[in-house]
């Protein structure tokens, strides 16, 4: 079986029925806490209502995951002109401000998610509902909560932390607390979810146990506490993941054997859609040739393309690279345009412009491994590493790795995660946490800007300790005088 999920609840108040073959989010009335959170399918459609932000915030992540970085950038638009623009271009190259509907769409839904998730924990404990099923819905419900903190605090560092259902206006305005209070939160929800979650779910796309021991691995590896983050991956190579054969298949299909941690989408009228393909194709006023439906794509696409200096970080005979991009495509004319776009998100033809099934993959077993790699080869376990980067490079058609040193290894395995992982939000927060962003970044700005001269002048000029968090979206400062802005915005 597998999630569909649809729409939600304004509140986790207010949530829809619950069939076994997916997860339908569709009120059919308003309900009161009076008469909610009584039986089992009440919790069970409250914490699917604490789903539904994930594609909110994965219907644009990649501009803060991946157009930050040396892995995107966009096409060239002169002729495009407000926010939904601007706002992306600014990201790309150091220039955003306070006032960002991307920042603004990651911070609002994580917190959207958050109060979903502080409805049900509130409650459950105190509830009746069978033993097994409670501590299930629990650890999604902890793992959910863990997760949105996660997102918030590596993007914008400490934040107000709502750990209980806000009911007065009071409640609603909490100052930031610290970002080692945020982690130490983090760590307790995600580690009671991790012992709470089974290792399957019956119902294909809630979160496992093995989604928890991942998210704990990542929050272990940003804090460089290499032993307790060794713990938490090993664990997962030993709960039934394993890697596809095909690399392309991994994106083809959904909820695959390599799948930790997947966003479900679904394809139709019903508000439930993806649409990474027509984001991601060239802004063209067709795209019947490159996705199979006809659609103006000039104010939709031109997202996430492959920068010059990733497409030279594969090597030759890299069976990524062409999964993962496309050189050339034809344009609604019938013409044949030399120039690329990612592809690794077309699934195609499609039967409605801007509207697929496609989900979006937050965790899997390729990126466990490397992540494993690093970290023993941050314990100086070089040897223990090897054969887990070496499991992913085969895989992509390449030979074992030469590199032998921890660090000859450690410039592997992050050049690795980049090809390995190109395209799917890591690629910004890699860098950020190995410190390399600064260094990188700005050496990057320097050959992008000569490569594209359209870019502005003043790109890629501002990159600064300070800029690698983003800055408190000024709505939420203007509603809660208790937040303070990021330094440097």
């Amino acid at each position: 079986m597998r999630i569909r999920i649809l729409l939600a609840a304004v509140l986790a108040l207010s949530l829809s029925a619950c069939k076994k073959s997916f997860i339908e989010l569709a009120p059919k009335t308003a309900v009161t806490e009076a008469t909610y959170f009584k039986t089992a399918d009440d919790y069970t459609q409250a914490v699917v209502g604490a789903y539904v932000p994930l594609r909110s915030i994965y219907s644009d992540a990649y501009v803060m995951g991946e157009m930050r970085s040396d892995n995107a950038t966009y096409f060239a638009s002169p002729g495009l002109q407000g926010g939904q623009f601007s706002d992306k271009w600014n990201i790309s190259g150091f220039l955003d401000i306070t006032i960002n509907m991307n920042g603004m769409n990651k911070y609002a839904s994580c917190y959207v998610g958050i109060a979903r998730t502080n409805a049900i924990l509130d409650r459950i404990d105190n509830s009746t509902i069978d033993a097994a099923v409670k501590a299930n819905l629990k650890g999604q419900a902890q793992f959910l909560r863990s997760f949105y903190y996660f997102e918030l605090v590596q993007y914008f560092g400490g934040v107000p932390l709502h750990l209980k259902e806000v009911t007065s206006v009071a409640e609603a305005s909490l100052p930031r607390s610290s970002v080692n209070d945020v982690y130490k939160q983090i760590i307790a929800d995600a580690t009671s979810a991790a012992g709470l979650l089974p290792a399957k779910q019956t119902t294909v796309g809630m979160v496992t146990k093995g989604s928890a021991k991942t998210l704990l691995g990542y929050v272990y590896m940003t804090l460089k506490q290499y032993p307790a983050a060794e713990t938490s991956l090993t664990d997962v190579t030993s709960l039934g993941y394993s890697l596809l054969p095909d690399y392309a298949s991994v994106f083809a299909s959904r909820n695959t054997a390599e799948s930790i941690f997947e966003v479900q989408y679904l394809e139709g009228p019903q508000g439930q859609q993806s649409n990474f393909a027509f984001q991601f194709a060239p802004n063209i006023s067709n795209v019947k040739n490159i996705l199979g439906v006809s659609g103006d794509n000039k104010t939709t696409g031109g997202w996430n393309k492959p920068t010059p200096d990733l497409i030279a970080a594969y090597e030759a005979g890299d069976t990524r690279k062409n999964a993962s991009i496309a050189f050339s495509y034809v344009d609604g004319d019938g013409n044949t345009v030399n120039d690329t776009y990612c592809k690794k998100y077309t699934h195609g033809p499609y039967a409605t412009f801007n509207n697929t099934g496609d989900d979006w993959i937050v965790y899997r077993y390729a990126d466990v491994l490397l992540l494993l790699a690093e970290c023993l080869n941050e314990e100086g376990k070089s040897a223990q590493a090897i054969p887990y980067l070496n499991q992913v490079r085969v895989r992509a058609g390449l030979a074992v790795t030469t590199a032998a040193s921890q660090v000859g290894l450690r410039a592997a395995i992050a050049k690795e995660r980049r090809v390995e992982l190109a395209f799917e939000n890591h690629r910004w927060l890699d860098l950020v946490r190995t410190g390399q962003a600064i260094n990188t970044m700005t050496a990057f700005g320097v050959k992008i800007k000569q490569a594209q001269p359209y870019l502005p002048s003043s790109a890629y000029l501002n990159i600064t300790q300070n800029r690698l968090i983003f800055p408190i979206p000024q709505s939420e400062i203007d509603i809660n005088s208790k937040l303070t802005q990021n330094p440097g915005y």
